[in-house]
């Protein structure tokens, strides 16, 4: 077995990741970031991420960083832990991925528009976030649907694209996103909670929290 790290923060993006590594049942140590402390910005950290993130995993000394390029690395290293469905060629496998690359790199952008508008201007901060709340909006008109006609993203068994929308429209919820207007989507998060690799996420999540004495902004 490689020699894994994982540079976390509770209830960040990094349970997606942490999530991955629970279904497929790799050991791993965690090593918590606090952002809100600027740890993320320290010397020792950004040598081992020069973008200042989580989260980042340490593979036998290299390095993987971005959600999407890790989650895709233990998928394809690690088949048995089933983070996307099975596939009955190339296209169709691409197809997947592109779904788990569209939740890194457009919809969890649009979700700090919602949640963190101020990380994308140094003015006034409310046209960003009415901008972010609109395409979150269309973006659930679309998704509601589908959530409502089958338990997950891809069907009849979920994936890591569950956790990472999940943890998406948690994070929007935090900031004021309503989200009680889209029960199938509330009704997904739930169904999360009982797969137990998530499950396990949360809960190492939670008592980091207490562990670190991390005390999160309003």
């Amino acid at each position: 077995m490689p020699d894994m790290t994982l540079y976390c923060m509770p209830r960040a993006c990094s349970r997606v990741t942490m999530t991955a590594l629970e279904a497929i049942g790799l050991p791993y140590e965690r090593q918590v970031i606090n952002i809100f402390t600027q740890q993320q910005k320290t010397p020792e950290y950004l040598a081992i991420h020069p973008g200042g993130k989580v989260p980042a995993l340490s593979v036998d000394g290299e390095v993987l960083t971005e959600n999407a390029s890790i989650l895709l690395y233990l998928h394809q290293t690690y088949p048995e832990g089933q983070l996307l469905p099975e596939s009955a060629n190339a296209v169709q496998a691409a197809q997947k991925v592109s779904e788990l690359v569209w939740c890194g790199g457009t919809l969890h952008p649009i979700i700090r528009q919602v949640r963190m508008p101020i990380r994308f201007t140094d003015g006034d901060p409310s046209g960003v976030r009415e901008k972010g709340v609109e395409m979150l909006t269309a973006v659930l008109e679309r998704i509601a649907p589908r959530l409502a006609s089958q338990d997950w993203w891809f069907g009849d068994r979920w994936s890591i694209v569950d956790v990472y929308f999940a943890w998406c429209c948690m994070v929007a919820q935090s900031g004021g996103f309503p989200l009680d207007k889209y029960p199938a989507v509330l009704g997904h998060r739930e169904r999360l909670f009982g797969i137990e690799s998530f499950a396990r996420a949360v809960e190492k999540d939670e008592a980091a929290i207490a562990e670190h004495g991390i005390e999160f902004p309003g």
